[in-house]
């Protein structure tokens, strides 16, 4: 009757130190900013609707707040000359004097 030794537990890892030189730039991930004007937009559409809305109605009302919110958030995030026709579409109509 032999006895099976117990198998060796594998070593705990060292411990990970956070250190200042290998952070991630703010515009490289979801901040809280983005998830702001995510929310003020459904918020807002949330206020305007008008209260005799189906269900169908108000999943489409904030799938659409939120896709403009996100639309919103990945245009200021891409800069001004990644954002192509929109960009200029913008800046065209802000520096006409409207």
């Amino acid at each position: 009757m032999g006895v099976e030794p117990i198998a060796a537990v594998p070593a705990a890892p060292d411990p990970v130190s956070h250190s200042s030189d290998t952070t991630v730039p703010t515009y490289g991930r979801f901040a809280m900013a983005h998830a702001l004007v995510i929310t003020t937009c459904v918020v807002t559409a949330a206020i305007l609707a008008p209260r005799e809305m189906t269900v169908g109605d108000v999943l489409a009302l904030i799938a659409g707040a939120g896709g403009i919110g996100a639309a919103i958030v990945i245009a200021v995030v891409t800069g001004s000359r990644r954002v192509g026709r929109i960009g200029r579409l913008v800046r065209a109509y802000l520096s006409s004097g409207n």
